[in-house]
């Protein structure tokens, strides 16, 4: 799974001067962000930017009624379009999702999966684009797209990562699929972690410590 994990600490005040309205949202550190938590987005009302909380993981409304039916954690931007859960909430449902960075696991010559923690140069916040429904829960998935640069040494998929001044262009846009297409991500960096974060019961600062030494760019 891409994009499974990512941590947001302080969101309401790291998003002070995008948001204009917020519904219930309360500054928390996150250190291990999973699918089903409660997670603040934000999304456009109106003329307001609004920070709000949402499960992360899109269950269509035709799935409803399967039980073993998992919830869509992430979206590819590829095929948006194509896929009826996503094609109507592209149009007017487009939110970002606040991170400070997020984890992926890379397969050693071991065959094991490594954690790594990749995340923006200078600790900057990083917004990923998604999408969100009001179903019998609130719920959003995060828009994934081919891995470029070094980020594919890790993983083959990356989420879409926004930076704050391209964040109303995203949820303004007429032709969101255009933007996406011709966007590109700002530089990230990543460096190998512990493995407490294995275990998405473990939440503390400490996941972040790394493994190695230096980071790896």
């Amino acid at each position: 799974m891409m994009c499974g994990r990512y941590t947001i600490t302080k969101a309401v005040k790291k998003t002070k001067n995008i948001v204009h309205i917020n519904e219930g949202v309360e500054d928390s550190d996150n250190y291990n962000a999973y699918p089903t938590q409660l997670l603040p987005i934000i999304k456009k009302n109106e003329d307001n930017f609004v920070i709000t909380n949402y499960h992360w993981g899109l269950i269509p409304k035709w799935s409803e009624k399967m039980n073993d039916f998992r919830p869509l954690n992430n979206a590819r931007l590829e095929t948006l379009m194509e896929k009826k859960t996503f094609s109507g909430l592209i149009a007017k449902q487009r939110c970002v999702v606040p991170a400070d960075g997020y984890y992926e696991w890379r397969k050693n010559n071991e065959g094991k999966k490594v954690p790594y923690f990749i995340k923006r140069e200078h600790n900057e916040i990083l917004f990923f684009s998604g999408l969100y429904q009001k179903n019998t829960n609130l719920e959003f998935s995060l828009i994934t797209t081919e891995a470029k640069g070094n980020i594919s040494e890790i993983h083959h998929r990356m989420p879409v990562v926004l930076r704050e001044n391209e964040i109303k262009n995203y949820l303004c846009s007429e032709d969101p699929i255009t933007f996406l297409n011709s966007h590109q991500n700002p530089a990230l960096e990543f460096y190998e972690i512990g493995r407490d974060v294995n275990n998405p019961s473990n939440n503390h600062v400490g996941l972040l410590d790394p493994a190695l030494k230096k980071p790896r760019y």
